[in-house]
């Protein structure tokens, strides 16, 4: 069988550990121990992937419930280093396995890297020495993203492995924040990329976890968030792919398949053993993240029933969520600037479909409403902002075009009505 092919492998790789414990590098024994992981692998024939996260441990997409004592001590000692993920090629040969086992057996917590193995705690940078910043954080994203199709993936046949995959892109995510918000340029820079239904709940994820950060919420909170936004959409995998890419407008029929795509997603997680009990919240937010803050989205409660209040996160992603799709290309439309996806966030927000605390916040984290920044107020006058909102980032102090000051939180006063392109200049919003 397939899986016993890998397991062999494994018991190798452990043996090839034990072995040159006892015996100094380039003995015959540790050649034999060498030749026979590589055989192993042979017969395996795919590329190895193995996660170590806290006391899980995932080969594949296959959680070890009880390591086998053959490699336990190998795995063991991983954990021990720091070292969090494995990823060995198919065509590693001898020495490649011989050279990583040199650096495991020195126990040093530094990466390793080679044409053939990568070993190291997680991150987002799997290949060294990029010409920039940007390139190095977008190949980093995409890369990230490629994981979150595997894990998503996993997550779509209700398997528990997919959630620790899960949990591992949300932990690198979280790392990423804290390092500085360059991780945000990618989300501006990949409105093209084809892959939309990955790279959107990547983004609806990154968004999410720093917008939930900015708020001051525990990181167990955050934690919870990033991964129910990570998992918001898993119910679109039962929308045929033909609506869900077709260009022109959806036929009645076809829209009542999309909007039934968030109770799909629910129904498929709290089928997942562990959601229920471990993670509540993701069918919550996967259940309720289009049905507006004013609950005139979708699924729609019955007339019968009265209105319950939506749960703070499923408001949260539904702010990222938005802000995400609008700034992407779909087939029926190109992605929206900065300036005119902020707006439709503004507009959403004073008509309550959306909650105006995490608008707010959201433009805040983006640097969208700062002085200077060209608006259009409701009554049509055009000024510019002088000083954020003292209380609200939506009822900020503009000057008019004749130098007059509004202090929108004014009752009496106009709206926030648009954000002009002009003067969109900061870091995220090359357009």
């Amino acid at each position: 069988m397939k899986q016993d092919a890998l397991d062999y492998f494994l018991q190798a790789l452990g043996i090839l550990f034990r072995v040159r414990r006892i015996y100094p590098p380039g003995t015959k024994q540790v050649s034999q121990a060498c030749r026979l992981a590589v055989q192993r692998l042979a017969d395996w024939g795919q590329p190895v992937r193995m996660t170590l996260l806290g006391a899980d441990t995932i080969v594949q997409d296959r959680k070890m419930e009880v390591l086998p004592s053959a490699f336990q001590a190998l795995f063991q000692s991983l954990q021990q280093s720091g070292c969090e993920s494995v990823h060995i090629e198919t065509d590693a040969g001898e020495d490649d396995l011989a050279a990583w086992m040199e650096h495991v057996i020195s126990k040093d917590r530094g990466s390793y890297r080679s044409s053939k193995i990568v070993a190291g705690a997680l991150n987002l940078e799997k290949h060294p020495h990029r010409p920039s910043v940007l390139a190095q954080t977008i190949a980093g994203y995409l890369e990230l993203s490629s994981q979150v199709q595997e894990a998503l993936s996993v997550l779509e046949g209700k398997k528990t492995e997919g959630l620790v995959r899960a949990r591992e892109i949300v932990r690198s995510i979280a790392a990423r924040l804290v390092v500085g918000k360059e991780f945000f340029q990618p989300i501006h820079e990949l409105k093209d990329f084809d892959d939309y239904t990955f790279t959107h709940a990547l983004n609806v994820c990154v968004l999410s976890s720093a917008l939930a950060r900015s708020l001051g919420a525990s990181e167990e909170l955050v934690n919870m968030i990033s991964l129910a936004a990570l998992c918001h959409d898993l119910g679109k995998k039962q929308v045929p792919k033909e609506i869900l890419n077709k260009k022109g407008p959806l036929e009645p029929n076809e829209r009542i398949l999309v909007e039934r795509h968030p109770a799909y997603g629910a129904k498929l997680l709290i089928g997942t053993p562990g959601v229920e009990s471990d993670y509540p919240l993701l069918p919550v937010v996967a259940y309720q993240h289009h049905m507006g803050a004013d609950q005139s989205g979708y699924p729609r409660l019955s007339a019968c029933l009265k209105p319950h209040k939506l749960h703070s996160a499923s408001l949260l992603v539904a702010v990222a969520d938005i802000y995400d799709a609008l700034r992407t290309v779909r087939p029926y439309r190109p992605a929206l600037s900065v300036a005119k996806a902020s707006t439709i966030l503004i507009k959403d927000a004073f008509s309550g479909r959306l909650c105006r605390d995490y608008v707010s916040a959201l433009l805040s984290l983006l640097e969208v409403l700062v002085p200077g920044r060209g608006v259009i107020l409701s009554d049509g006058s055009h000024g510019t902002i002088v000083e954020t909102g003292r209380i609200h980032l939506l009822n900020p102090i503009v000057r008019n075009e004749e130098g007059r000051l509004h202090d929108l939180s004014n009752p009496s006063a106009p709206q926030l009505s648009e954000v002009k392109e002009e003067a969109m200049q900061s870091f995220h919003t090359q357009d």
